[in-house]
């Protein structure tokens, strides 16, 4: 029996009988999170899966499982903001320049915000592609040699049709979980979105999903998540705002509370 089927009877269910439990909550008792495995974050995009994502690096990363967030846009306040909070280094190169403190045997930050100059409309794009690309192969390389780590991609689409990286994720998602290599997607729609998002479906070991009130959508999804139609539909449909439905690999399902 699992820690969330051991979930205190107070805890309220929604309207079609599935456990709410507190964000936080479930981000440090109930999110059973191992190096190597895969997360999936699926939905619309404003609706919160980049602050749910910070909210579980929060009790998950570490120093010696850091989380590498890579940005591939000019700006995003909630990067930003939590980032900053959580005492993330923010470094625009990969490899980043080790610092003074590290270099004197000083405490390795748990996670870095990997942020590509932007400016240049002729080359913005391929500026992030390659720091992308290189910090994806340097993670690889250090997954051999058992260095484990989190590697989470926001806005994968984009990642993966603009900056021209799905076969570096599918590699990722293919080889690297073995090695203790985590990679974490974000996927609005799965049509037209590269291979990563179908590769991330079949090898994730947890996902977390929001409404989407698109039928074609809805049914990709459940097909994606093993379950029926319906059955997600029902589920998905019952969530409040910024509220995710979440799904382990193992079958259980329960809904993670907004805050």
């Amino acid at each position: 029996m699992t820690d969330l089927e051991q979930l205190p009877a107070a805890f309220r269910r929604n309207s079609v009988g599935l456990e709410v439990v507190p964000r936080m909550l479930f981000a440090s008792r109930f999110f059973h999170y191992k190096p190597g495995q895969h997360v999936l974050f699926g939905g619309p995009s404003q609706h919160g899966k980049t602050s749910c994502a910070f909210d579980l690096l929060e009790h998950v990363a570490t120093v010696q499982l850091p989380a590498y967030f890579a940005v591939s846009k000019p700006e995003d306040e909630v990067t930003r903001r939590r980032g900053t909070e959580l005492g993330y280094r923010f470094v625009s190169d990969w490899p980043a320049t080790r610092k003074i403190g590290e270099l004197m045997g000083g405490e390795k930050p748990s996670g870095y915000v990997i942020w590509s100059k932007f400016g240049d409309f002729d080359n913005d794009v391929a500026r992030c592609a390659d720091v992308t690309a290189r910090l994806i192969r340097d993670r690889y390389t250090a997954g051999t040699k058992k260095q484990k780590g989190i590697m989470v991609m926001d806005d994968t689409m984009l990642k993966a049709k603009v900056l021209g990286l799905d076969g570096d994720m599918v590699t990722i998602l293919a080889m690297a979980g073995a090695m203790g290599l985590g990679l974490w997607t974000f996927v609005q729609k799965v049509t037209d979105s590269g291979r990563t998002p179908l590769w991330a479906y079949s090898q994730s070991e947890h996902f977390f999903f929001l409404h989407d009130g698109v039928v074609s959508a809805q049914k990709t999804y459940a097909e994606k998540a093993d379950m029926d139609w319906r059955d997600f539909a029902a589920a998905t449909g019952s969530l409040e705002e910024y509220q995710f439905l979440y799904r382990s690999r193992s079958g259980y399902l329960c809904v993670v509370d907004a805050k």
